[in-house]
């Protein structure tokens, strides 16, 4: 997607700077970036001493968004990547950002994921993460699946609770239903969890 796709199919991202305090001193990494659209955008409002990474394991997506990169006034580094074996050091980032991928992960993927997660991310650092979500009605599930099919093969719909569930299991520390909202297009529920690496010393309440 585009700028203007990015924001209908992601619009409570743009809010992030100011709802979760975002520094110009953060390293940041989305996971499954696609085009980059959100980096761009972050990058271009918070002016980000070091540059934001975006992986993807597409080299389709990765190519348009190198050619948007090219116009950008302060690009991003680009690698492509599977979300199960991120190519980074332990703690490289503080702020990890992923949506709408999780759908396409088994449960043993997911939970690589969101190991691997863990392990790049610095102490005291939080990930965000946002996928669809069901709505309690099978019939309305099974359409929800097939609108969004095209993109991967019989997607999993997990709620929040779900997903809180995983993290959890990963190690987590801290785990939040990060209640983002609203999603204008396309039309289906989204779950969201904002979970981190707590410092050195921290006691969750």
């Amino acid at each position: 997607m585009g700028a203007l796709g990015s924001f209908l199919a992601n619009s409570p991202l743009f809010r992030l700077p100011e709802s979760l305090y975002l520094e110009p001193s953060l390293r940041l990494l989305e996971v499954g970036c696609g085009r980059g659209s959100l980096l761009r955008m972050l990058n271009e409002r918070l002016r980000f001493d070091r540059a934001p990474v975006g992986v993807d394991l597409s080299p389709a997506a990765l190519r348009l968004a190198d050619r948007d990169e090219r116009k950008a006034s302060r690009p991003s580094r680009l690698a492509l990547a599977t979300a199960t074996a991120l190519p980074f050091a332990e703690q490289s980032f503080d702020l990890v950002l992923c949506g709408h991928l999780v759908r396409r992960l088994s449960d043993g993927e997911l939970h690589s994921f969101l190991s691997e997660i863990r392990r790049v991310l610095a102490s005291g650092g939080l990930a965000l993460l946002w996928e669809f979500a069901p709505t309690g009605n099978a019939r309305l599930d099974a359409w929800n699946r097939w609108v969004i099919a095209t993109a991967a093969q019989q997607p999993q719909l997990r709620s929040s609770r779900d997903l809180i569930g995983f993290a959890e299991r990963a190690g987590f520390e801290f785990v939040r239903d990060a209640a983002l909202r609203p999603f204008l297009l396309p039309p289906i529920p989204r779950a969201s969890i904002l979970i981190g690496n707590a410092p050195d010393g921290w006691l969750q309440r």
